[in-house]
């Protein structure tokens, strides 16, 4: 469940504490963590250098939810996990969204997913090789880490900072911190299989998961985390317009990709000695996918079907039709891996003060294949099937930190602690075969028929294969100095201050801080707030990336080939792009925190301030004169490019929003009730723009692509070995002008699952997402009365369009 920040009863002595700092973060226990007791808080190490600091006592806001809510999920990927427990975080489909099927961009409070810092047992969790080039318009450009390759079955418990934290934590932490503890216990473990299906019989999952904690040494623990997961595609299309009626099978699928993924973690720790302890690690994952692209009629005459090319031997000639005659669609595979390591240890001495140093290491690749598809240019001697290239995301981090407990006539000793970080990053693009790059004879020919000028496209068609003067490896490093001091000057009044020091190459340096505190007017009431700045970084993936994907503007059922570029490529300056800068926030927050009648509540406001921030730009179209001056600046495929955007600095905005969070237990009969109500209200206003850049289009789906209101509210009944959970989660109105160029009406989603203990130690549970089968408002209608290429369901929708779904669970604790 959500735990809320209120005030706990004799604070001064919950705040015993042995005072310590986190590695990057925190020094997290080493030592195997018995389960908590019901009663005994949460303690928290995110937003805090102060060791035993709990949930209730901290200076910002900070759910925590623990193994059991993740559990009771009919979700396998932890976004959608996440997404039904946390109502500032959003995620949605992306069914055909190039590299978005297969690593989807989550929001937190309105900002994009890398403004959302990632931490892993208190460290850095390394980005997706993947920067969005789709997911919608908040993601469009952002890198950041691959959340679905986090399984449920490892974490322990999950803290989401909701407050700048980029003084503390380093670059990415404007929206918050979510910080993924993973399990430490020393014995025992749990295995699960779930199954689960939509209510339209397609779609059919399941889950393989299993943990298991040994002892290491008489002072250690090694606990081991495994997933296996499988589903197969959902599709609430219909068919294309477009198709002949000679084709049976849908065109497009609409809908989650067929998917498998197999995950595992590690997680590891020894106490040599009373103040001395060692950690180790990490994570593998493998995982692989495939979706379909648009659609391509035999009736297209401009892209791959049309021209009659020109074929020695054949008088007629020759076009794609013959080999596709009802058209054709092809199929993107991903085959995502990720891997990573992280060790170090601390030591603690006589005078307290106490020292740790760690470094990690994490990688992530991603390769493209395309299947069913051609590339135009080579005509008949076109292979059907290509190798597209490789994305590769690779992360060092070394950390040394100290802190220090200091009395200075305080109530609690002022915790100090001071750091350095180094991180060195490399971005790798890796070329496709040279087929899905090859520009072929007959991207500029004479037509056989008509005998005039005539072209087809360049590469693989969907997505063109990246080529070799597109490809390398590039680099950057950065070395940080931080200071964080936090204490309580009296038993009512907690005050916290941290600086940051950063310096990059390429981009230079940048200095960020923080200030807090929080007065506590009783035992049930208290009030907190913070300032602070922050910052992000441009990625070398964001600088770096060149891609050309095709897509269909809104209303048309008219593919485009659109080139995304880095802002320093011959394109981008050629439509005024200039070189990438950091992003720059400040950010405002305060709130209270109340304890009536065995409610807590917490209510916090927020309003954060980002300059400059990086994103793709709108499109620009060029026109036949742009064309031809590309081609002769030497741009490949110049005279098909039908849209162009870049990354680029070129708005700000502020957002605003309250976050209410309330639960309380209640008896009933025999048993007890735990009730949740948590509310998230999030308003972003474009301030400031380069209107030549981000147009009104993009201006307002960056402001109303997300609901300005969400609501999950939860209620659980125990009694003895049964239980039964029911959740509402509330999604208000959203616009999608750019793709569908209409207003989504509210909608509301109910879960329920009923479990019951069969034995000791074996669980049944059964359950339904979206009980009533709810979907999205339909997409608009095109005057034929086929819906635009397929599609009835807006990709963009926050609460996703399979509708229900119905699924079991099994689990044994030994």
């Amino acid at each position: 469940m959500q735990v809320n920040n209120s005030k706990p009863a004799k604070r001064a002595s919950v705040r015993k504490v042995a005072f310590g700092i986190l590695c990057t973060t925190s020094l997290l226990p080493l030592t195997a963590v018995a389960q908590p007791v019901e009663g005994i808080e949460e303690i928290i190490v995110t937003g805090t250098r102060v060791a035993n600091r709990t949930a209730t006592e901290s200076l910002a806001p900070i759910d925590v939810l623990g193994a059991g809510d993740l559990e009771k999920q009919a979700f396998s990927d932890t976004n959608d996990i996440l997404r039904s427990l946390v109502p500032s975080f959003n995620v949605s489909r992306n069914g055909i969204s190039d590299g978005s099927t297969f690593v989807r961009p989550p929001t937190l409070r309105g900002l994009p997913p890398d403004q959302t810092l990632i931490l892993v047992n208190g460290k850095r969790r390394h980005r997706s090789a993947l920067v969005q080039l789709s997911g919608g318009a908040l993601a469009a450009g952002a890198q950041a880490p691959d959340l679905s390759q986090i399984p449920a079955i490892a974490i322990k418990q999950v803290e989401v900072l909701r407050d700048g934290a980029a003084a503390q934590y380093g670059s990415d932490a404007i929206a918050g911190v979510m910080n993924f503890q993973l399990k430490d216990a020393s014995e025992g473990g749990s295995a699960t299989i779930q199954y689960g299906s939509t209510y339209e019989g397609d779609g059919d999952n399941a889950k393989f998961a299993a943990n298991v904690g040994l002892p290491l040494g008489p002072n250690g623990f090694f606990n081991l985390s495994a997933e296996y997961s499988q589903g197969d595609p959902t599709n609430r299309g219909v068919q294309d317009p477009r198709a002949p009626a000679a084709k049976k099978d849908l065109a497009m699928n609409w809908g989650d990709p067929d998917a498998e993924a197999t995950r595992v973690f590690i997680n590891s720790g020894i106490d040599l000695t009373d103040t001395t302890s060692i950690f180790l690690f990490g994570n593998y994952g493998a995982s692989k996918a495939n979706g379909s692209f648009y659609y391509r009629p035999p009736t297209l005459d401009h892209a791959v079907n049309g021209p009659t090319m020109p074929v020695a031997g054949d008088p007629d000639g020759f076009r794609f039709a013959e080999w596709f005659p009802l058209g054709f669609t092809p199929r993107f595979y991903g085959d995502v891996k990720d891997a990573s390591i992280v060790g170090g240890f601390k030591h603690e001495l006589e005078s307290g003060l106490i020292y740790s140093m760690s470094g990690s290491f994490g990688r992530s690749q991603i390769d493209y294949e395309l299947k069913n598809t051609v590339n135009p240019s080579l005509g008949p001697a076109s292979p059907r099937e290509f190798y597209v290239g490789r994305l590769v995301q690779e992360e060092e981090n070394f950390n040394v930190d100290l802190s220090y407990p200091v009395e200075i006539g305080w109530a609690t000793p002022l915790n100090v602690a001071v750091g350095t970080e180094f991180r060195r990053e490399l971005y790798e693009i890796g070329a496709g075969d040279t087929a899905s790059y090859t520009v072929g004879p007959y991207a500029s020919f004479i037509d056989f028929r008509t005998k005039l000028p005539a072209a087809l496209p360049i590469g693989s068609n969907g997505y063109p294969g990246f080529r070799p003067e597109d490809s390398g490896e590039f680099k950057r490093d950065n070395i940080a100095f931080y200071a964080d001091l936090e204490g309580d000057v009296t038993d009512s009044l907690t005050v916290g201050a941290a600086a940051r020091y950063e310096d990059f190459d390429y981009f230079g340096s940048t200095f960020n801080w923080k200030v807090s505190g929080r007065y506590d007017f009783t035992d049930a009431f208290a009030v907190r707030g913070s300032v602070n700045t922050g910052f992000r970084a441009p990625t070398p993936g964001q600088s770096q990336t060149s891609s050309v994907q095709t897509f269909f503007p809104a209303g048309s059922s008219s593919p485009v080939a659109r080139g995304t570029y880095p802002a320093s490529s011959v394109v981008a300056q050629y439509f005024g792009a200039k070189p990438l800068s950091e992003e720059k926030s400040t950010n405002f927050a305060g709130g209270i925190v109340a304890d009536l009648a065995d409610i807590n509540i917490t209510i916090d406001y927020y309003n954060i301030k980002v300059k400059d921030r990086i994103a793709l730009s709108g499109d620009f179209n060029p026109s036949a004169a742009d064309r031809i001056r590309l081609a002769a600046l030497g741009v490949p495929g110049a005279n098909t490019l039908g849209a162009v955007n870049y990354f680029t600095n070129a708005f700000d905005t502020r957002t605003q929003g309250v976050d209410f969070v309330s639960n309380t237990t209640v008896a009933a009969g025999e048993g007890k009730v735990d009730l949740t109500a948590a509310v998230n209200y999030n308003k972003t206003k474009v301030t400031k723009r380069n209107s030549a850049v981000i147009d009104d289009t993009r201006k307002a789906d960056l402001e109303k692509q997300l609901p300005k209101l969400r609501g999950n509210f939860t209620a659980q009944y125990t009694l003895d070995a049964f239980s039964i959970l029911g959740r509402a989660s509330y999604f208000s109105k959203f616009t999608d002008t750019a793709n569908y160029a209409k207003t989504f009406g509210a909608e509301w989603v109910f879960d329920a699952e009923v479990s019951y203990d069969l034995y000791e130690n074996i669980n049944l549970a059964v359950g339904v997402q979206n009980m009533f089968d709810n979907y999205p408002d339909k997409v608009d209608a095109l005057a034929n009365g086929g819906y635009a290429v397929g599609q009835v369901y807006p990709d963009t929708s926050p609460m996703g369009y399979n509708g229900g779904m119905y699924y079991a669970r099994v689990t044994v604790k030994f």
